[in-house]
C-alpha cells in the first residue's frame, strides 16, 4: 500500500491518504495491489497427452534500451520529450504533485501505451492515432526522478506537467479516449455516460479530491451511472470509448 497525493484546496494538491500500490490492475479497471506470482502447475505424464492449465500473471514492464530525457517538471513549468517508436522517458518532478502525461501520438498506428518499469499493467493504453492524457506519480513515496515508458508505433511527443497546472473545467465534459480533468465544481457526485469502442473496451475513473478521499470506479459495456465523489478534484479517465462526465449535487 502507498500514500496517495491528495488536496488541501483547489489548485494545490498535497500529501493525503492511503490507496493503492504503484503496480496497477489491467487498463480500464481500478488499481489494485500487485498480484502474487504463482508457479505453473507441474506437468503430469500420462499415456495420452492432455493440456495442463498454466497459472498466469500480468507481465512486469521492463525498461527499454533507449531513453530520452524530458528534464524537470515543476509548478508552472512543463517538460517535453519526443521520439519515434518505443522508448523510456526520464524526468525530474520538483515538488509534491502528481504528473500528467499528455501524449500526442496522432501519427501513430496500432496501440499506444504509457507505462513504467516495474508495473504489472500500464497507466493506460489506447488505439492510435490518438491524443490523450494519463496520470502518474500519485503516490507520495514516488521518487522525484521518474521514468515512464512510451510504447508506440510511429512518432510521438509527450508533455509532462503538474496536475496543479491543469486548466479548471466545470460542468458536463465529453470526450473519447483517455483524459485527465481538473473539476472546479463543488459537488458530491459525478454522473458518467459511457459508450465503449468495442466489445473489449471498458471505463475506469480515478478521482482525487479536496477531501483526501480518492475514489476508484469503472465498468464494462455501455452505462449511465452516478458515483460518489467530493469535488473539486482531478479525475483520470482510461478508456478507448466515448464518455460524458457531469458533476452533480
Amino acid at each position: 500500500m502507498g500514500t496517495v497525493r491528495g488536496t488541501a484546496a483547489v489548485g494545490v494538491f498535497v500529501a493525503a491518504v492511503l490507496l493503492v500500490s504503484g503496480c496497477a490492475q489491467a487498463s480500464g479497471q481500478p488499481d489494485v495491489a500487485p498480484a502474487t506470482r504463482t508457479p505453473s502447475p507441474a506437468k503430469t505424464l500420462t499415456p495420452t497427452p492432455t493440456s495442463t492449465p498454466t497459472a498466469t500473471t500480468p507481465a512486469i514492464a521492463q525498461a527499454l534500451p533507449d531513453t530520452v530525457d524530458a528534464g524537470t517538471v515543476s509548478g508552472g513549468v512543463s517538460a517535453t520529450a519526443s521520439g519515434t517508436g518505443s522508448s523510456n522517458v526520464a524526468f525530474h518532478a520538483d515538488g509534491d504533485f502528481a504528473v500528467v502525461v499528455e501524449l500526442d501520438c496522432s501519427s501513430c498506428t496500432g496501440t499506444a501505451t504509457v507505462t513504467a518499469p516495474g508495473r504489472m499493467s500500464p497507466f493506460g493504453r489506447a488505439t492510435a492515432p490518438l491524443r490523450g492524457s494519463f496520470l502518474t506519480g500519485v503516490l507520495q513515496s514516488d521518487s522525484p526522478d521518474q521514468t515512464i515508458i512510451v510504447e508506440a508505433d510511429g512518432p510521438w511527443t509527450v508533455t509532462l506537467r503538474s496536475w496543479n497546472d491543469l486548466p479548471y473545467v466545470s460542468g458536463s465534459q465529453s470526450g473519447t479516449g483517455p483524459a485527465v480533468l481538473f473539476f472546479s465544481d463543488d459537488v458530491s457526485h459525478v454522473t458518467v455516460d459511457y459508450r465503449p469502442s468495442g466489445p473489449d473496451d471498458s471505463f475506469s475513473g480515478r478521482v482525487f479530491t479536496t477531501s483526501a478521499d480518492p475514489q476508484l470506479f469503472g465498468n464494462t459495456g455501455a452505462f449511465t451511472e452516478s458515483f460518489d465523489v467530493d469535488l473539486p478534484g482531478v479525475m483520470a479517465i482510461q478508456t478507448n470509448g466515448t464518455w460524458t462526465v457531469t458533476p452533480t449535487p
